[in-house]
């Protein structure tokens, strides 16, 4: 039966006989699909002309080599050929024939061939940008060659075409290297302080090593794809894509009439359909007509911060205050300037590349600034990260000699400092108003014009804000509100990260002055809108992987910071470390002598010699009597226990009653408050 079968078959339709089965098999699937395209009578219809176009095809191919028509096409093939042969020539045949078979065979099969001629035009502008980097690239060493040494040329001229070529593909162009961003004239004003090499942090992963998905696998997502739309009957196509470190985003250009939002709760069909962890959709692209879908890499790259910093986002005459970002969506550096922000908040989940964010930002800036030019006040009431920055010369602290300057990490003492951070804000722009500037650059020209000393900048960064808020939250959040409305100016700025994203930490006051923000990944879409005012946060995939909004955008953006490990900071710190010890001038915010316990103690000056006053007077000391005073048991604790700390009272053990040193007491007094009155009621 089978023989029989072939025998007529191949009798009919020659060698494209071997194309009925495929035919068969395509209908049966398209037949028990739940949605088809056309009905059954309709598809075999198509297919029937497909494979009668396509013996023609045959036929007329077996009559270039002098063959018989039926060898080729069969006696249908042969007769179709025949007849439009005689009637419109061999080529006008020819056309004709493969004109109706590949508009059949797009119906049968379902092709698309704008995204055939798309694809191929990609392959064809890719290997054009390529070949012209490669050519630039040779020419570049070609110059760069010793002149006259022809050997040299020769085994460039040889060797470079077949090299180099290779070498680009691998090398994305953002990695031309250059030297490092630091200015070197900058650094010949002091010349005993020398900036940290860039050959203390780890160099970029190099190899395959890039995170950046396959041909194969782009092809088999765009697929995918448009197969999910398909299935919903949502009339799209995907219109590009951009690979980046970690994530791939495809654009999506929906057909005239069909509604974004039919794209948009599709989010977790398209993720299910692409085994994703998670997908991001941009709803639309700002500028362009295409709705973005970003999905997670199968294989994400590690960004380092030497990556960044050799790049071109960081150019040799940037700003002081600019610190790497990461790596964009599409895998070029960013970099952002926080002079211009003018402060930045940070907030993300736990785990979530919070604090190795901080620590690319701080090292950043110390790769560019030295100590007279930028300093840091450090706040860490975890006493986790921070703490690293012990003993750098950029350290400062507006109510601590700079030979005793440390990072804060009690809350009480970091709301002290923060209040009298902004005393030197206000001595600031006093100063400024005197100078005629109207911020830190226009005071410095004008300082160097009359031989004075320049400002520097200060940088407040709080790794924790949630505790800070936790014990002094009235005081701190009116200290930030004063700073974040003002400090711009005079070149006090902040960054404040917390890993508890909840309106009571992130208050509507210190969003609205701080428009710069940054979101790792956190657990809820409510978290994310608390950060952003949009969501999005909640589909990140955590380590590094953040939205960053700058101030002005509606949509953020997304990169992959930069990462830094213990040994790397350790690296750096010590050889800022031996560059010398924190010094700047003593402030007016600075207690004098004697009034430093007095802070750590939570009292005034004036408040203390009240209290001595009091207790010489009434020739008594209780908790009650200084709770009368100064209306509270917290203040009245406070004083009791720095009166016995400086030994002017003392209570015998075994004993319920105070001793009081009244000669002490009124030796304190004049020794250290000679502007109050006393009357001697010693004896």
């Amino acid at each position: 039966m089978g023989r029989w079968v072939a025998a007529r078959v191949f009798w009919l339709l020659g060698a494209c006989a071997y194309l009925t089965p495929l035919l068969i098999l395509n209908a049966l699937i398209q037949t028990l699909r739940k949605q088809k395209t056309f009905s059954s009578l309709t598809l075999a219809g198509f297919s029937v002309v497909c494979l009668a176009a396509t013996s023609s095809l045959m036929a007329l191919a077996a009559s270039w080599f002098a063959a018989p028509l039926e060898s080729g096409g069969g006696v249908l093939g042969g007769g179709l050929a025949s007849g439009l042969a005689n009637a419109l020539g061999g080529v006008g045949a020819f056309l004709v024939s493969a004109a109706i078979a590949l508009v059949s065979a797009q119906f049968v099969f379902s092709v698309r061939w704008s995204h055939i001629a798309h694809i191929v035009g990609d392959m064809v502008k890719q290997d054009l940008q390529k070949w012209q980097r490669s050519r630039a690239e040779l020419k570049t060493a070609l110059a760069r060659a010793p002149q006259g040494d022809a050997a040299v040329k020769d085994t460039i001229g040889l060797t470079a075409a077949a090299r180099e070529p290779v070498e680009i593909i691998e090398k994305p162009a953002h990695k031309t290297r250059h030297a490092p961003s630091v200015q070197p004239m900058r650094a010949e004003k002091n010349g005993r302080f020398e900036l940290p090499p860039l050959g203390l942090l780890h160099p970029p992963p190099t190899g395959t090593s890039t995170g950046k998905p396959l041909e194969s696998e782009i092809k088999t997502a765009i697929l995918d794809l448009e197969r999910t739309f398909q299935d919903f009957q949502i009339e799209a196509r995907v219109s590009g894509w951009a690979p980046g470190p970690v994530i791939t985003r495809y654009e999506v250009a929906p057909a005239p009439g069909v509604k974004i939002s039919s794209i948009v709760t599709l989010q977790n069909d398209i993720a299910l359909a692409l085994k994703a962890k998670g997908i991001r959709i941009i709803a639309p692209i700002p500028g362009k007509a295409a709705v973005g879908i970003e999905i997670p890499n199968a294989r994400p790259a590690l960004v380092v911060l030497r990556d960044v910093l050799e790049s071109s986002a960081i150019a040799p005459d940037a700003p002081l205050l600019t610190f790497a970002l990461g790596l964009s969506s599409s895998g070029q550096p960013l970099a952002a300037d926080l002079q211009k922000m003018p402060h930045l908040l940070v907030a993300g989940a736990t785990n979530s590349g919070k604090s190795v964010f901080i620590h690319s930002l701080i090292l950043s800036i110390l790769y560019r600034a030295r100590p007279d030019e930028v300093k840091f006040m450090l706040i860490d009431p975890k006493r986790l990260e921070l703490t690293f920055y012990e003993g750098i010369p950029h350290l400062f602290d507006p109510i601590t000699p700079a030979d005793k300057v440390s990072v804060i990490t009690n809350p009480k003492e970091a709301a002290n400092s923060l209040a009298n951070l902004v005393k030197i804000m206000e001595s600031r722009y006093q100063r400024f108003q005197l100078y005629g500037a109207r911020n830190i650059d226009g005071y410095n020209k004008e300082a160097e014009k009359r031989g004075e000393k320049r400002e520097y900048f200060i940088v407040v960064v709080i790794d924790e804000l949630a505790d800070l808020m936790l014990v002094a939250g009235g005081k701190v959040e009116d200290n930030i509100q004063r700073l974040a409305q003002m400090a711009r100016a005079v070149g006090i700025h902040m960054v404040l990260a917390t890993q508890r994203p909840s309106v009571d930490v992130i208050t509507g006051v210190i969003k609205a002055n701080l428009p710069c923000r940054v979101a790792m990944q956190v657990i809820s879409q409510i978290d994310s809108k608390v950060i952003l005012d949009v969501m999005g946060a909640e589909t990140l995939q955590g380590r590094g992987d953040m939205l960053y909004r700058n101030a002005g955008a509606q949509i953020p953006e997304r990169c992959q910071g930069a990462y830094v490990n213990e040994e790397e900071i350790a690296r750096i710190v010590e050889h800022l470390r031996g560059q010398g010890k924190p010094d700047y001038p003593e402030l007016e915010t600075m207690p004098k002598p004697g009034e430093a316990d007095l802070a750590s103690f939570g009292v005034t000056p004036l408040e203390f010699s009240q209290a001595l006053k009091l207790v010489l007077e009434r020739r008594r000391v209780s908790q009650d009597l200084l709770k009368s005073q100064f209306g509270s048991s917290a203040r009245a604790t406070n004083l009791l226990s720095l009166l016995e700390v400086k030994n002017l009272i003392h209570k015998p053990e075994g004993s319920n009653r105070w001793e009081i040193h009244f000669d002490e007491i009124a030796d304190c007094l004049s020794r250290d408050f000679p502007q109050v009155p006393l009357n001697d009621n010693r004896n």
